[in-house]
C-alpha cells in the first residue's frame, strides 16, 4: 500500500494484550530490540558512553523469561535510559560519520 492509498479502515487504539507493570518492562524491551535489530553490545556501548556500567549479567537478565533464574526486572526508567543512551550515541555517530562506532566491551 502506498502512502496515498486509502486504508481499509481507520486506525483505532488496539486493546491491551497484557497488564502493564512499569517495574517489569523486559517484554517491551525485547520487542524493541527485535523491531530495531539493536544488539545488546550496542546498548552496552551507549550506556558506557554515558557513564553507566552494564554487566553481562544485567544485559542477559533483560532478555530471559521471568521464570529463568537469571531474570531481573527492567523498570520503565531503565528502559527509557537505555533508549535515550542509544539515541544519543546514534546522534553522535551521525554528527561525526568518519569516526568508528564505539567498541563493545
Amino acid at each position: 500500500m502506498s502512502d496515498h492509498d486509502t486504508p481499509v479502515r481507520e486506525y483505532t487504539r488496539p486493546p491491551m494484550q497484557r497488564g502493564v507493570d512499569p517495574q517489569r518492562m523486559n517484554w517491551l524491551w525485547q520487542l524493541i530490540l527485535q523491531a530495531t535489530d539493536l544488539k545488546p553490545e550496542e546498548v552496552r556501548a551507549a550506556l558506557n558512553a554515558m557513564g553507566v556500567g552494564a554487566t553481562d549479567q544485567r544485559l542477559a537478565s533483560w532478555s530471559v523469561g521471568d521464570r529463568d533464574e537469571r531474570y531481573f526486572p527492567l523498570t520503565i526508567a531503565e528502559l527509557e535510559r537505555n533508549l535515550r543512551a542509544v539515541v544519543a550515541m546514534k546522534q553522535k555517530q551521525a554528527e561525526a560519520p568518519d569516526q568508528p562506532a564505539a567498541p563493545a566491551e
